[in-house]
């Protein structure tokens, strides 16, 4: 950021006011009426919003800017950090419901208001209505209630805060500064797993797959419920994934899996469907029941053993999260490294075994402030692999697949990108969706597109060739079905794409589309590693500078100097619709890939993140964004939302593109948000910046999931000095 914005040059008052002017009403934020009383008309409403507006109006400051923050260097590089605060509304009201007398404990009250959580209210209907109680004939107790003292204020009003940011383009041309993806790794070279011996790393695994899963549905009721799960760490961009013995495997149905990732899915989820895949809580190892018969499933005995080796060598057990931390403690002090010798208190089952359930398979990932603060740690044990640059500030970036029904394709995983991603010219993910894509040419120059395509090879190809018009399904083309018409097909002969590799191909059936990739219906054939290619648009000079790095999110915000309207830009969004909730009854007997009746038939499966509120202007939340000025400089942004309203009520998408207009982006995109959002900047003058005493060293912003802490992330943005 540029110090002339102290003068509110860029972002200030006008910027609020355009902000405002897209939030409903100017001086409550109202985002939601809601009428439960069939005496209130639409007049009386009008009228008693006017009634708060004018109140907030007299209530005290508005678009006030309370604090800004500025270092116009960063470790005494060109990039600059910059926070700014304002007092965004007097009087915040985000919902409001005016309810009958009936429904509302004291109506009498001379001011009956409940707030219930900081920004919802609810009204009863006295106070519109015709008597000693209408909003006008108290109109004193009303004001004093919007001018109580400061601490009183404080819970009435809504904020707006960001930090932003810049770095220059003269810095990226240089190459002195470098703004890049940063692919995290489950694997190290050798190809040990990153997160064995590593508590803290294991529970945290644990605890996000168990927060997504009681977040579906009806699950939200049912939190705490717990069944036995293991988790297997795959990493496509391990040197090994395809080298023996995890080059090719054949499969029933005309089907041959690639890979290491994709052969060890096809025999853990034979195992776990069959119900056939134990932990022994006295051995702590994994193991098949002794009665498993592998040629009734068309699987080799020497694949099955493989795969329970590759899961007690690299995987762990989920010993950590409500009833499984009751029921494989030994585990954890197996993990510590000391002996625990048998646990007496083992379930009392034959052989002291516990079915697992279903395997997860994840991709790496780590807190951010561990990516910052601890990088020669990450670094020794593999989590970070071929970067040696000292990170600077570094934010949240894309999308990834999260909730379980997300990743329930054979060939996914969680914690897999959801769209292209290129990281030092290394392909990690094909652009399976039309996204807003960010891209860094090795010049300097930067574009954000949504024109990025999968481009394929001029041989390679069975049979026809590429001159035959070939189909490309992506998760797209069959996101507004049910995940029961998820496949592809039938095809003569199709591949399975994820990455730059195929995973697997089949012949005279039908494939599922994985979220994270593509089906064709053409046989590639191997190398199989750099199967397919990206095309993107070249850089603005002309000079098709190769790509350094690339990541797609969005939407779309801002083009051209100009505001892009939700759907105008042409991705590929679409959010999941349910007809009925699960329940972690029927859900907790199913293997990875297989879905309750609820998902298996919803109304519209979605695309990832399935869960994301793809609406321009309702939705307030924390947003991460990232920019381009005109003179190249690119600039991110995190807003912050949820976590204390008085602090920063968060911004619909519609008026995050406002704010990155106004910051003087001529284009701009939105990132992965929520919880995600969160902005580290690595100075040791920002640790007396703190908003709060518990955030962890570097954390400018405030995140808002529970105790300020972060979110786990696969591929942290980071800006950093290259050496």
């Amino acid at each position: 950021m540029r110090e002339d914005i102290s003068e509110n040059s860029r972002m200030g008052w006008h910027t609020i006011a355009d902000v405002r002017q897209i939030s409903g009403n100017a001086f409550l934020g109202l985002k939601k009426l809601s009428v439960r009383s069939g005496k209130i008309t639409a007049v009386m409403a009008r009228e008693f919003l006017g009634f708060l507006e004018k109140l907030a109006a007299d209530a005290g400051p508005f678009d006030v800017t309370r604090d800004h923050q500025f270092l116009p260097r960063i470790d005494d590089a060109r990039v600059s950090w910059s926070r700014l605060s304002f007092t965004l509304y007097p009087v915040y009201v985000e919902r409001l419901t005016i309810v009958a007398s009936d429904q509302f404990p004291s109506p009498d009250d001379p001011v009956p208001l409940i707030i219930n959580a900081p920004g919802e209210w609810t009204v009863c209907e006295t106070a519109l209505l015709p008597g000693a109680n209408h909003h006008n004939n108290c109109a004193d107790l009303w004001r004093a209630t919007f001018s109580a003292e400061p601490q009183a204020a404080e819970r009435l009003s809504g904020g707006l805060a960001l930090n932003a940011i810049e770095i220059p383009h003269a810095a990226l041309a240089s190459g002195e500064v470098d703004l890049r993806p940063l692919q995290l790794h489950a694997l190290n070279d050798s190809g040990d797993s990153c997160d064995r011996g590593n508590l803290g790393a294991q529970a945290a695994i644990a605890n996000a797959f168990w927060q997504t899963y009681w977040a579906t549905g009806a699950l939200r009721s049912e939190r705490g419920t717990t069944f036995p799960i293991a988790f297997l760490p795959i990493d496509r961009s391990w040197r090994g994934e395809h080298d023996e013995p995890w080059r090719e495997r054949k499969a029933p149905q005309n089907r041959t899996y690639y890979g290491r990732t994709s052969i060890l899915a096809h025999i853990h989820e034979t195992l776990t469907r069959a119900r056939a895949l134990f932990f022994d809580t006295q051995r702590l190892r994994f193991e098949p029941t002794p009665d498993f018969d592998p040629a009734k499933y068309d699987i080799n005995p020497d694949d099955v053993k493989l795969a329970i080796s590759e899961l007690n060598r690299t995987g762990f057990p989920d010993a950590y999260t409500g009833a499984n931390s009751q029921l494989l403690p030994a585990w954890r002090g197996h993990e510590e490294g000391f002996d625990c010798g048998v646990y007496d208190a083992a379930p009392k089952s034959a052989d002291h075994k516990v079915r697992i359930h279903r395997v997860v398979p994840y991709a790496g990932c780590a807190f951010l402030s561990e990516v910052v603060n601890h990088t020669s740690e990450l670094r020794k044990c593999g989590k970070i692999r071929g970067f040696g640059d000292r990170i600077l500030a570094a934010t949240n970036s894309t999308f990834f697949l999260n909730f379980p029904e997300e990743y329930a394709s054979l060939h996914s995983a969680m914690n897999d990108p959801a769209a292209l991603l290129i990281e030092a010219g290394r392909i990690h993910q094909t652009p399976a969706m039309r996204r807003a894509t960010f891209v860094l040419y090795e010049n300097g120059d930067t574009a954000i597109t949504v024109d990025a395509r999968i481009s394929f090879p001029d041989s390679g190809m069975s049979e026809d060739g590429p001159d035959e018009a070939m189909q490309v399904f992506s998760c797209f083309h069959k996101s507004g079905q049910s995940f029961r018409n998820n496949s592809a097909g039938p095809c003569q002969r199709g591949s399975v794409i994820v990455g730059d590799s195929v995973t697997g191909t089949f012949s005279d059936s039908c494939a599922d589309i994985p979220a994270n990739g593509i089906v064709i219906d053409r046989w590639l054939t191997p190398p199989l590693r750099g199967a397919i290619g990206v095309s993107l648009p070249p850089n603005t000079d002309q000079s098709k500078s190769k790509v350094r790095h690339a990541f797609a999110a969005g939407p779309l915000l801002v083009d051209k100097h100009q505001i892009v309207p939700l759907g105008a830009s042409g991705e590929q969004f679409q959010p999941i619709v349910l007809r009925a909730n699960p329940s972690a009854e029927e859900t907790s007997e199913l293997a990875r890939t297989q879905l309750p009746p609820s998902l298996l038939d919803c109304e519209c499966r979605g695309v990832p993140p399935t869960r994301f509120p793809y609406d321009w202007n309702d939705t307030r939340a924390p947003r991460t964004a990232l920019g381009m000025r005109d003179d190249g400089s690119v600039l991110l942004v995190v807003v912050d939302g949820r976590a204390d309203l008085a602090h920063s009520i968060g911004v619909t998408l519609a008026e995050l593109a406002q704010i990155m207009l106004n910051l003087g982006c001529c284009s701009a995109m939105n990132m992965d948000g929520g919880g995600s959002s969160v902005m580290f900047v690595n100075d040791p003058r920002v640790q007396g910046m703190k908003l709060r005493d518990e955030l962890r060293d570097g954390v400018v912003n405030l995140p808002s999931d529970r105790g300020g802490v972060e979110r786990l992330l696969p591929v942290p943005l980071v800006v950093c000095l290259r050496k």
